[in-house]
């Protein structure tokens, strides 16, 4: 099997895992830019290709709840059911790499133990996902801020060609900017977002618990927008994540 035959295998993986987002990035290109300790050939020598993933849009919450349905034990390995469901269905390409003579690889994810090895969001801008954005979070085109990525695939395969950044799309310097006026905390500026003081108010006040008024106004992507209880399920989990750095600063 070829690198094109296997890429062709992964997307599909991939797509009917609820994973609409497949780009191939040169890791040659990426380890260039970035410090030696987030490098890929840190983290698997002789790294080619980086595979980033992920779900954009609404689609991927009824494939996630066709999945409990179908296999109700799975709610007992883990609280975090997305992030349980990343780790299965991305690590069940090892098959598909392994086909590929033996192909080397390894899998990281920006959750969890691994969630500092890469930089996910210089990845996304290589690999044409979205563009900055002033609330801190990658804009697609189409999607808007409504996506997540959720793992990249470290491979010694060589692939024909690679994903490309996303061109001529700039939209937030135009736009009239109703993040701004709809945050609670007044953490959104010009200047993009504050995450310090983004975090203080969420840890002092419930107004944010459950979603992101700044992110739900945006003008991109507002028919892909995630379902009220998808949205509600992350916030649940930033909140989390939010108290435990919190706890940890603290000491």
């Amino acid at each position: 099997m070829n690198s094109e035959d296997t890429w062709h295998k992964v997307k599909s993986h991939l797509n009917e895992s609820g994973f609409n987002i497949a780009v191939r990035i040169d890791a040659s290109q990426y380890d260039s830019i970035v410090p030696e300790k987030k490098r890929a050939g840190a983290l698997l020598n002789d790294a080619r290709s980086i595979i980033l993933t992920g779900f954009a849009g609404n689609k991927f919450w009824p494939v996630l709840q066709s999945f409990l349905r179908q296999n109700p034990q799975f709610k007992s390995k883990g609280e975090n059911l997305i992030d349980n469901y990343s780790r299965v269905k991305i690590g069940q390409l090892a098959e598909t790499l392994n086909q590929q003579d033996g192909a080397a690889f390894r899998i990281a994810y920006p959750f969890g133990q691994s969630a500092y090895d890469l930089d996910f969001t210089l990845l996304g801008l290589m690999g044409g996902v979205g563009v900055p954005s002033l609330l801190g979070i990658l804009l697609n085109p189409e999607y808007g801020t409504w996506m997540s990525l959720r793992g990249a695939i470290l491979t010694d395969i060589e692939f024909e060609q690679y994903d490309e950044p996303v061109s001529e799309f700039n939209p937030c310097p135009s736009c009239e900017k109703p993040c701004i006026d709809v945050c609670p905390a007044d953490t959104v500026t010009d200047n993009g977002w504050d995450w310090r003081a983004c975090m203080d108010f969420r840890l002092s006040s419930d107004v944010c618990s459950d979603s992101c008024a700044s992110r739900k106004v945006c003008p991109y992507g507002q028919y892909h927008m995630y379902s009220d209880e998808q949205i509600k399920y992350h916030h649940k989990f930033v909140l989390k994540s939010v108290k435990a750095y919190s706890k940890a600063k603290s000491f």
